[in-house]
């Protein structure tokens, strides 16, 4: 099973302080390279059961894979400070 989760592309890195969104399953386990889809800046990060951690890249989990983000979701603000995400989520209490 596939989840979108958001990732941010930190200015103190050396990023560009961008969120974008990368689709992850729920089986992803080891070292990934995420790479920002707008700086092309790279993030070192263990995924754990499809869930990016803080922690960077470790030996004893092997050669890491790449993740590229998705250019379209780029955005300035988190997805869930986003007020067209916020008024979708009021709209789904009202109408259940």
């Amino acid at each position: 099973m596939r989840r979108q989760e958001e990732f941010y592309c930190s200015i103190v890195g050396g990023g560009c302080g961008k969120y974008f969104l990368t689709f992850l399953r729920e089986n992803m386990y080891g070292n990934y390279t995420i790479y920002c889809p707008n700086c092309s800046h790279t993030h070192f990060r263990i995924i754990r059961e499809g869930i990016v951690t803080e922690d960077r890249h470790h030996d004893r989990l092997g050669d890491a894979e790449i993740i590229v983000g998705l250019k379209a979701t780029l955005r300035d603000i988190p997805y869930h400070d986003d007020p067209k995400y916020r008024r979708s989520l009021i709209r789904n209490v009202v109408n259940n």
